[in-house]
């Protein structure tokens, strides 16, 4: 249902070890408790608890919030409304739209790109990631190993 990850003993995994302990990867959901990686001392589980909490408040403290700008972006014109990508993406962020087209919600989209792959009718781009650009960069790779290789 929430898409988070466990280790091989049913415990939850946190995004980061060090850097992130407290959040999942998925953004927005906190981690907390005893379901953490393994059963922990109730003095640990209170400081965890209060980490969890602030960086909540963190998030609930703000107006508004900014998402980053490598997301997808649907071509409405070449989209064939199959709807594989909405069940493709970790995330949840595609969704059907009045046309019954594929959207992207901005603020669910992480970027990993896994619906620009799956889409059958290529009608998804990754903002700063275009087809022709990744071409390009092999077209490119293959020219410069020519010419180390002579």
């Amino acid at each position: 249902m929430l898409k988070v990850p466990l280790n091989a003993n049913g415990f939850y995994v946190e995004a980061h070890m060090k850097l992130r302990p407290v959040d999942f990867a998925t953004e927005g959901l906190f981690l907390c408790r005893f379901w953490h990686i393994r059963p922990k001392m109730i003095d640990e589980n209170i400081s965890q608890a209060k980490a969890a909490a602030a960086r909540a408040a963190t998030i609930l403290s703000k107006t508004y919030l900014e998402v980053g700008a490598q997301v997808s972006i649907v071509n409405q014109d070449k989209c064939i409304s199959c709807m594989t990508v909405v069940k493709a993406c970790p995330y949840g962020a595609p969704s059907c739209n009045y046309n019954h087209k594929a959207e992207i919600e901005r603020a669910k989209c992480m970027g990993c790109g896994i619906c620009v792959s799956e889409c059958p009718a290529h009608a998804i781009q990754l903002n700063h990631f275009k087809s022709d650009h990744f071409k390009s960069m092999i077209d490119e790779l293959f020219n410069v190993e020519e010419t180390v290789q002579e």
